[in-house]
């Protein structure tokens, strides 16, 4: 419990951290000398503060390595394939695999503040966005005891199959760009057009659980009559839990750019917008994770009114895996979308996509780098001030 509070926790700190950045910058973009230079009549009619904030609704690339032990093959068939069924009812259970899903999709939320003094073609930006999801699956499945039959009982106990999966994951994407105004003009449109360079820092975090307990092929076949019986059964139980983290930073290039479709005015118009981003991070993966299965094989013949009945160990699995490395992580972004400006207040519609290569160790007892990726439709508010 005390985990699950601590992530919630820290989770919650770096949004705000993020979050108190951009208001710095903010702060400062107002005290920020605005120049005595002239200004032309579109420029004195900019805001030179934007403030911005929206959402996304994310698609994850959030795979890591399943736990997946020998006898999990076995729980789907082992209902079917008893040595004694008589009257007992066969059942097809679930494979654990089936649950062992990360998250498919996050909501997302992004913030951004732009500056642009008076009289000049440079701007600064400080952008954050932050995403999280979880999910949990449960499933138990069981047959049901058999009637007895005139001179025997057949099944005193259930079969059963029950699995238990937790998982969730959040990430923080945050930007510190300066860039500089090259206009569209030379593709002959009406737009703006902005090469960015500057810092990007991205954190991802993930943690997963299962449980696994099974018996799916019990069988207990006593004779009224009093003569031998059979028992024969096999017994399974597994549980993992596995914490995977990555914290980088590093430079990023970005291009972002707007052309006019509707309107020429630059307070009131219609625009198609875009944008590229790459970035090279420098961080850290740590991995840190628990898990133990066993699995128990009982056989023998009852002789009321004693039984002889011995189990034998037949699998055990147990593990602490902790690592920890340096990396660099490569990271390739991109945006479309469409704007909406009315005086000084602006409406965006999009898709924008973010992709981090090997970004996450995924593995369990070895290292094994998996991608991270969120991409979906987004849509933002942005506000101008200070005109």
């Amino acid at each position: 419990m005390s985990e699950s509070i601590n992530t919630q926790y820290d989770s919650k700190t770096l949004r705000w951290q993020l979050l108190a950045t951009a208001s710095a910058i903010a702060l400062l973009a107002f005290g920020y000398p605005v120049s005595e230079a002239k200004a032309s009549d579109g420029d004195a009619d900019q805001p030179i503060l934007w403030i911005e904030l929206g959402g996304q609704f994310d698609r994850l690339q959030d795979g890591q390595e399943q736990f997946n032990l020998p006898f999990f093959a076995d729980i789907p068939k082992a209902g079917l394939t008893a040595p004694y069924t008589g009257t007992f009812p066969k059942m097809v259970f679930t494979s654990p695999l089936a649950l062992e899903k990360p998250p498919l999709y996050s909501i997302e939320e992004d913030g951004k503040v732009s500056f642009q003094p008076r009289g000049s073609d440079w701007f600064l930006s400080a952008s954050i966005r932050y995403g999280r999801s979880k999910s949990n699956k449960y499933l138990h499945q069981q047959t049901n005891i058999t009637v007895p039959l005139a001179t025997e009982t057949t099944g005193i106990a259930r079969r059963y199959a029950q699995t238990k999966t937790n998982y969730s994951e959040a990430h923080a994407i945050a930007d510190f760009m300066a860039g500089k105004d090259v206009g569209l003009g030379m593709l002959g449109m009406k737009g703006d057009s902005t090469l960015n360079v500057g810092l990007r820092f991205a954190q991802f975090r993930s943690r997963s659980s299962i449980s696994i307990n099974a018996d799916p092929d019990y069988m207990n076949h006593i004779r009224t009559s009093g003569l031998a019986g059979a028992k024969y059964r096999h017994n399974f139980s597994a549980q993992a839990q596995n914490a995977h983290n990555f914290t980088g930073i590093g430079p990023a290039i970005a291009w972002d750019a707007s052309a006019t479709v509707v309107g020429d005015s630059q307070i009131e118009k219609i625009s198609v917008d875009w944008g590229l981003n790459g970035a090279l991070l420098f961080g850290r993966q740590k991995m840190q994770g628990h898990h133990q299965a066993t699995g128990h094989f009982q056989s023998g013949i009852s002789f009321p009114p004693f039984g002889l009945f011995p189990m034998t160990t037949h699998y055990t699995h147990a593990g602490n895996p902790s690592r920890s490395r340096s990396v660099v992580v490569p990271n390739v972004s991109g945006f479309a979308g469409v704007s909406f400006r009315l005086a000084d207040a602006k409406v965006s519609f999009g898709y924008r996509g973010d992709f981090f290569i090997g970004a996450i160790d995924g593995g369990l007892d070895t290292a094994k780098s998996y991608n991270r990726g969120f991409y979906g439709p987004f849509a933002n508010f942005s506000i101008g001030m200070g005109d």
